[in-house]
């Protein structure tokens, strides 16, 4: 249900991270969405590190792609600890959370609020985890009256992205609802698939096809997108081998983000094996087109990729997931039968190859894609914010 009607317009706040597109995709998605169902709301994004000042938002990114790509045992180390060890929680809850919040509070407090048109938001949507740590520290001490809300962007919640504080946490799954509800008892959780634009939906053979003769990609091939985020973290060059070592009819389209040493060295393979077989495209803006007209989408972390993908009713593949949240998203995703984790190169060919040799196989893949995609689809998001509604004059 919504909140009680007021005399002026909604004022909703999102808050986003920018380590990858991933947070910020999320957040213009939750945008999209709400000025669709309810036009009269008064909707502004911030970014929550370029608050923070002294080149937040660069430093972390650089420590999250060292730890992910460099010094993944430390990732996984660092993972578990915010997970079992109560100080470290304490810290991003408490220290963290405090930083955070400083650099939010001038925007959001009292009547001259920087980041509403008319004083303070009503209600204020987290997307990134930190910037989720600093609203739930403004409100356990009274300083928000907001409604806060959580949109976690992975498949499998985690430790790092629950905070007191919080009045409810949007998850992408109904494996996901229980142990959100664990980490944080006091919040509401809703399961809400998926939060991307009206663009990624599950997409009919017809518009299938129309897609790829756009894109002038090969109506027999088995058409594979492999992509490792806007950040290309964990590389695509060995899902890329070991996609075209499957079969000469997959034709493989590999997507490295702003990685400009991985493209050069895959358009050098590309050459070697012909565009026929291998794409090394650049910074792709149409996604919805490339993956409509994708069989299947192989990724690495279970983010806003594996979001999109699947919404559009495509098959998923995980990768070589990255440490921590990639891992645990591929055995959730694994759980669901959204998803299959393939670990060494060869575990990639052999499922390319199973699916070339039994298509009913990938067609019932699809199948369940885009089922997770249409069922909780319909959710009303604007009354899950519980956002007020406009009182309209007699």
């Amino acid at each position: 249900m919504t909140g009680p009607p007021t005399d002026r317009a909604t004022r909703l706040l999102i808050v986003s991270g920018e380590i990858g597109e991933g947070h910020a995709a999320v957040a213009r998605a939750v945008a999209t969405i709400v000025a669709r169902d309810r036009p009269d709301c008064d909707i502004r994004l911030a970014e929550a590190f370029a608050r923070m000042g002294h080149g937040s938002g660069p430093v972390f990114r650089w420590l999250f792609e060292f730890a992910v790509q460099w010094t993944p045992v430390l990732q996984e180390a660092w993972y578990a600890a915010v997970t079992h060890l109560r100080p470290v929680r304490w810290f991003y809850r408490e220290v963290m959370g405090a930083w955070v919040a400083r650099a939010l509070a001038a925007d959001l407090e009292g009547p001259h609020a920087r980041l509403a048109a008319d004083g303070a938001p009503d209600v204020v949507v987290s997307t990134h985890q930190l910037a989720t740590a600093g609203l739930a520290w403004l409100r356990r001490r009274g300083r928000l009256e907001a409604r806060v809300v959580a949109a976690i962007c992975d498949f499998a919640p985690h430790a790092y992205w629950t905070y007191p504080g919080v009045d409810e946490y949007l998850v992408l799954d109904d494996l996901a609802a229980a142990p959100t509800r664990v980490m944080d008892p006091g919040a509401g959780v809703t399961v809400r698939s998926a939060l991307v634009g009206a663009p990624f939906t599950p997409v009919p053979d017809e518009e299938a096809r129309a897609a790829r003769e756009r894109l002038g990609l090969p109506a027999d091939a088995l058409v594979v997108v492999v992509t490792a985020g806007s950040l290309g973290l964990g590389g695509v060059a060995g899902a890329v081998r070991a996609a075209l070592a499957a079969d000469p009819r997959c034709h493989v389209v590999a997507l490295c983000g702003r990685d400009e040493r991985a493209r050069r060295r895959l358009r050098d393979l590309q050459d070697r094996v012909g565009s026929a077989r291998l794409r090394v495209p650049g910074w792709v803006d149409d996604v919805p087109t490339l993956l409509a007209a994708a069989d299947v989408v192989v990724n690495n972390s279970g983010g806003a990729t594996a979001q999109e993908a699947l919404a559009c009713g495509r098959t998923l593949v995980l990768y070589q997931p990255l440490p921590g949240h990639g891992r645990d998203s591929a055995r959730l995703l694994g759980r669901a039968g959204l998803a299959r984790t393939c670990r060494r190169p060869r575990d990639l060919t052999r499922l390319l190859r199973g699916w070339l040799a039994d298509p009913a196989d990938l067609r019932a893949a699809h199948a369940r894609a885009a089922a997770w995609s249409r069922r909780q689809a319909g959710v009303d998001l604007a009354a899950v914010l519980k956002l007020p509604t406009v009182e309209k004059m007699p």
